[in-house]
């Protein structure tokens, strides 16, 4: 039998947090646990939205409720995903206790401050979540070069959405907006906005938001 309580295990942050912990077992020492929590818990504090939402004690909160029931109820049924990621994850440590050794590791990189919210996106995964809406624009509008410049394209985007394109539009320019910054502050080729995604170059997107609030000022003004 289905349970509700079920998404606690294989939804949300817990879920999360597995997906890391497995990404940085089978990486080969490509990925450390520690960096990627850090980023882990970087993404939740730069967000007053998930602040609010879901703050870091109530990750690890959650990450020990789960491994207080499975060490009460070992036999209980559970999520096949949740038990498949936890078995990966761990790699033949004792799953109860290695959910244990995840909120404290969590805990600790925010105990020591070693992340900082303002720091731009390390890895592509934390590029891909903090950037969606940016990078769903490039991929759609910008990167088959359909249109002769990014103007253009960026143009045809917003007429294609026009009049009801200030939804569209808002998390595109934030986004792009704090991108811009992270750019502007580091000229390194090396720096983690330039890995992660090398097309937001500062031309780009000063053009992006240059038009979008051409187009918001212009028409969209109230007269």
């Amino acid at each position: 039998m289905l349970s509700f309580t079920w998404s606690a295990f294989d939804r949300g942050p817990v879920a999360r947090v597995l997906d890391l912990a497995i990404m940085c077992q089978e990486s080969q020492g490509t990925y450390a646990l520690t960096d990627e929590l850090g980023a882990f818990v970087r993404l939740i504090r730069s967000s007053d939205e998930a602040e609010w939402l879901c703050p870091v004690t109530a990750v690890t909160a959650l990450l020990d409720l789960a491994a207080e029931h499975l060490s009460a109820r070992p036999d209980a049924p559970l999520p096949e995903e949740f038990t498949a990621k936890l078995g990966r994850a761990a790699a033949g440590t004792d799953g109860p206790a290695y959910l244990r050794l995840l909120a404290e590791t969590i805990r600790l990189v925010e105990r020591e401050g070693v992340t900082d919210p303002g720091a731009a996106p390390g890895s592509a995964w934390e590029s891909e979540v903090r950037f969606r809406a940016l990078r769903g624009f490039h991929d759609n509008w910008l990167s088959d070069g359909e249109y002769p410049t990014p103007q253009e394209a960026i143009r045809a985007a917003i007429d294609s959405e026009h009049p009801f394109c200030g939804e569209f539009l808002a998390p595109v320019a934030a986004q792009a907006q704090y991108a811009l910054v992270h750019v502007l502050e580091s000229h390194d080729a090396q720096s983690p906005m330039a890995r992660t995604m090398p097309w937001a170059t500062a031309e780009t997107l000063t053009v992006l938001l240059d038009t979008v609030n051409g187009h918001l000022r212009h028409d969209h003004t109230a007269s």
